[in-house]
């Protein structure tokens, strides 16, 4: 119930403000009436609004515009029921611009776009125009009696004007990835550039030349607020730049007062349209692009997503492995050395050391099986934590094989079990890729806490990699497995060269 309110409430205030403007339009240095808030504040606000809410928003805009009637006794009869008229065509374009829209935002394209200068920009205001008109004309009333190009005028800049800046900044506040621009800083330089123009459209500039520069000068303003802010804050300021230009028009000031106040505000309208309308083709350019991007962050997002599950299934499936081989196959291969054993003492002499050879193999598979089981899942890396079982690992493949590791372990503090079982890995896969690839003698693992981050890094001294790919990882499913377990630490994962001559592999993550 209070969200419905919240969502309704704003339309009845500004349909009834939008009513009582008109009948206050002439205040000393400010005409409040250039533009015409009801109708597109309706339309802005269905486009945005599940169709469902419709009846509640078209009911509220209804009941300001009646409630302007009976507590303001200026706000005439004919003015109420022309509102009403013109509810019921917004209704229609509304369905219209929402016709055959799935899954994309209100005015993402160019085809939305178009339909939308067209039915709302251009014959919605002929309509409510010619509907003022008649009622005008039936009812002789002095708040109608505007001429027909201006009320079209007033109205097709309203629309332009104030539609599009609904529309994209509730997108801004309902999308939190698309405030990415909107800080203080930018907000503050975006005040002080349009005090800029205000400054240079009120100084009195007697060269005609300079008149097109002045007309040209919102320009850069504008493309500057599409780049920073988006199609949200570019929409906000073509607004305020068009009634700055109105206004300034009607007080004889600007580069578009140029005759008398009424026709230096035709000008501006006319200027607004021209420019609202480029703008909003040159949005919707930039809003392709950016939404392009969020998908693309998006996916990527899932993607990390799938891969860390991918992770976490490989390392129960390893442990269930690792399980198996050590309580199953090497049990089964204990039974069958006992059973050798009693056989040893009741064959022949002559057999006895064939037997005991078979013990021999049979000790040296179930010792190969332990070890596999140790790699596959590292109880010891649960039990003891992460300083050890790296000081295990690498005395295990110092035992084993050519390449020398020298093991650096700064005393670190116990992570959780999670992350320390992917700095484990991380390492024996940058250790299995030196001892396959780099043609290597020595490596170096690092383990430590470095300004407040964790640090893990493995030089090796071997062949290094090739000059092409040292700015970007090399293809291989070791690396993106290492990479992506170092995202899923919350830090990053770099390939450089090596002080030994070979590769580094670093990783850092903030220490929590």
């Amino acid at each position: 119930m209070r969200s419905a309110v919240t969502r309704v409430l704003p339309l009845l205030i500004g349909c009834l403000v939008g009513q009582l403007l008109p009948a206050v339009a002439q205040m000393p240095g400010l005409r409040l009436d250039v533009l015409w808030l009801p109708g597109p504040l309706l339309l802005g606000w269905l486009l945005f609004t599940p169709r469902p809410a419709w009846r509640a928003c078209v009911l509220s805009a209804c009941a300001g515009t009646l409630l302007a009637m009976l507590f303001v006794p200026f706000v005439a009869m004919p003015r109420v029921l022309a509102t009403l008229g013109e509810f019921a065509l917004v209704l229609a374009v509304a369905w219209l611009l929402q016709r055959g829209r799935v899954g994309r935002a209100p005015l993402e394209g160019y085809r939305d776009i178009a339909l939308f200068l067209a039915l709302a920009v251009v014959l919605l205001p002929l309509c409510t125009a010619w509907c003022q008109a008649l009622l005008a004309s039936a009812a002789d009333s002095p708040t109608l009696s505007r001429a027909f190009g201006p009320l079209v005028l007033c109205s097709s800049v309203s629309y332009l004007l104030l539609v599009p800046t609904l529309v994209n900044v509730e997108r801004i506040v309902h999308t939190p990835e698309r405030r990415i621009g909107w800080h203080w800083r930018t907000l503050a330089m975006a005040v002080v550039l349009l005090c800029a123009l205000g400054a240079a459209w009120r100084m009195d500039w007697s060269e005609g030349v300079i008149t097109p520069l002045l007309v040209l000068a919102p320009i850069p303003l504008l493309v500057w607020a599409l780049i920073v802010f988006g199609v949200a804050g570019a929409s906000v300021a073509m607004l305020v730049v068009a009634c700055l230009g109105m206004q300034l028009s009607l007080a004889g000031l600007g580069p578009f007062a140029l005759w008398d106040a009424e026709h230096s505000l035709v000008t501006a309208q006319v200027w607004s349209l021209g420019s609202g309308a480029a703008l909003l083709f040159l949005g919707a350019l930039s809003e392709q692009k950016l939404s392009n991007h969020l998908k693309l962050q998006q996916a990527y997002r899932r993607l990390g997503e799938v891969t860390g599950r991918m992770l976490v299934v490989q390392e129960e499936e390893r442990t269930r492995i690792a399980r198996d081989l050590h309580d199953d196959v090497n049990q089964s291969l204990a039974a069958i050395s006992i059973r050798l054993s009693a056989l040893r003492g009741q064959v022949a002499p002559a057999e006895r050391p064939s037997v005991v050879e078979l013990q021999e193999q049979l000790l040296s598979v179930s010792n190969d099986i332990r070890s596999i089981s140790h790699e596959l899942h590292p109880s010891i890396l649960r039990f003891t934590g992460l300083a050890s079982a790296l000081d295990a690992f690498c005395i295990k493949r110092n035992a084993r094989g050519a390449l020398r590791l020298r093991c650096h372990i700064d005393d670190p503090p116990r992570l959780p079990d999670d992350q320390e079982l992917s700095l484990f890995r991380i390492v024996q896969e940058a250790i299995n890729n030196v001892d396959r690839h780099a043609r290597a003698s020595v490596a170096d693992v690092l383990v430590a806490v470095r300004d407040g981050e964790w640090l893990l890094r493995i030089d090796d001294d071997g062949i290094g990699m090739p000059t092409a790919c040292r700015s970007q990882l090399p293809p291989g499913l070791g690396m993106i497995s290492m990479e992506e377990r170092a995202h899923l630490l919350g830090g990053t994962l770099q390939v450089m060269r090596s002080p030994l001559g070979g590769t580094r592999i670093e990783v850092r993550f903030p220490l929590r």
